[in-house]
């Protein structure tokens, strides 16, 4: 925005046949105006952009004096001074803070400043008086004017205002290069603005999101029930703030010495799949009586198909383990099978299971059985264990799985403390995709 025409500039020759490069070295705008783009982008709030706008405005001017208005939140006519800051440096009035505190500037109303403020156009002035009927002798002395807004939600926020001592300072070309930077910066602005909010609506969500969560984690056993012979141990880590995933252990209601289980892994993250886990645990503990492994799944897939959420479905096996007899049966729905570690090897618990709760009517899971021995150990698991992923993109996979766990030493909690060893090994660095949770069931 030079007051002058700028001097033609001085071509050189370059390597490159027929191309010239001006010499940009003795024009001391351009490093201002670079400068002024880069502090745009670092600051965190508007007025922060506004304060470095007027003041490189200030430095390519050179002797202007510079006025920053604020008419936002003002009656008609009125509107604040947040900086006055006159030709020869002094300030008059300091810029605001960078948290766009007022410092408590009056509201002023009417006079020159009230006049070039009163619509949302762009203005250029001649001043021929030396007394202002609001400002007094502050305008003393200019003898021209220009003055642009800085819109926010296409309404003038802020205004700058440069005065100058020549009359005829300032040609048309000048003013809408003046507005064009100006509004440049309101889209700066807005989009600081935008993004501002955009993080107060995600910090937000997070924080139900973590309340959520917090219930969710609630909702687990926060300890096993004793069952004669037998050790339990579980392992739950979510890949979001609120996963998934569920599982429980609990005696029959209705007293029979039974124990139920289910481990259930619902499709999706976050707050839809915590919904479906707060279903999974309401069922369990309404039940009036341990019902057989296929009647529990059955159970639960009549409330889920009931009260359907959008396309979510649920993954489950469901297991029921009578002390006096020591046998264990199972059913699943789309669900991995369990795996048993015995007499120094393993291997998965085949049945046919059903398909996934909620999208049909009926699961239809046939039942599986398995008499405990002394000494045998049988592993729950959901599908974000098998399908932990390396990051060369290698699945862990049901064969590593079995490997950790015939490795494993005695013992519920050790079997835990294996898998989780070999998985984070082989994960090393990358993100879980999914929720990883295991159940272990151990007898002595």
């Amino acid at each position: 925005m030079p007051a002058n025409p700028s001097p033609t500039p001085v071509y050189h020759d370059t390597d490159l046949p027929g191309v010239q490069l001006a010499d940009l070295s003795s024009n001391d705008r351009i490093p201002l105006l670079l400068k002024l783009t880069h502090k745009l982008f670092s600051q965190t709030n508007d007025q922060g952009i506004i304060n470095e706008f007027a003041e490189a405005m200030g430095k390519v001017r050179g002797r202007s004096c510079m006025v920053m208005v604020r008419t936002r939140d003002c009656p008609k006519g009125s509107f604040r001074l947040t900086r006055w800051r006159k030709a020869d440096g002094e300030e008059l009035v300091t810029p605001i803070s960078h948290d766009g505190q007022l410092n408590n500037n009056p509201i002023l109303q009417g006079g020159l400043v009230a006049l070039v403020t009163s619509n949302e156009m762009p203005q250029m002035a001649r001043l021929r008086g030396d007394a202002d009927s609001t400002l007094g002798d502050w305008t003393a002395g200019y003898r021209s004017l220009v003055a642009t807004p800085l819109p926010e939600k296409s309404q003038p926020a802020d205004w700058l205002i440069l005065l100058d001592g020549p009359e005829d300072r300032w040609s048309i070309e000048q003013l809408e290069t003046v507005v064009l930077q100006s509004n440049l910066v309101g889209v700066v602005i807005r989009n600081l603005n935008i993004a501002q909010r955009l993080r107060e609506a995600t910090s937000y969500i997070q924080n139900e999101i973590d309340q959520i969560a917090e219930i969710q984690r609630s909702l687990l056993p926060q300890s096993f029930p004793e069952i004669p012979g037998i050790e339990l141990a579980a392992a739950y880590a979510t890949f979001d703030r609120a996963g998934g995933d569920y599982y429980d252990v609990f005696p029959d209601p209705a007293g029979s010495g039974r124990f139920g289980f289910l481990i259930a892994d619902a499709s999706g993250h976050g707050p839809s799949a915590a919904v479906v886990v707060a279903m999974l645990h309401a069922v369990v503990t309404n039940l009036t009586h341990l019902p057989e492994p296929r009647e529990l799944l059955e159970e639960i897939n009549r409330k889920l198909f009931s009260r359907r959420i959008g396309n979510s479905f649920v993954t489950a096996l469901a297991a029921v383990y009578d002390p006096k007899t020591s046998e264990l049966r199972f059913a699943g729905a789309g669900h991995p099978p369990p795996i048993l570690k015995r007499d120094r090897s393993t291997h998965e618990i085949e049945f046919e299971g059903g398909p996934p709760l909620g999208i049909l009517e009926r699961v239809d899971s046939a039942e599986a059985k398995v008499k405990l021995q002394p000494g045998d150990t049988v592993l729950l698991y959901t599908d974000g264990v098998s399908e932990g992923m390396s990051s060369d993109h290698k699945l862990f996979g049901v064969d590593r799985i079995r490997a950790a766990f015939l490795a494993a030493p005695s013992g519920a909690e050790n079997v835990i403390k294996q898998i989780n060893s070999s998985l984070k090994a082989f994960i090393g660095d990358a993100k879980p995709s999914d929720d990883q949770t295991m159940l272990v069931i151990a007898r002595d």
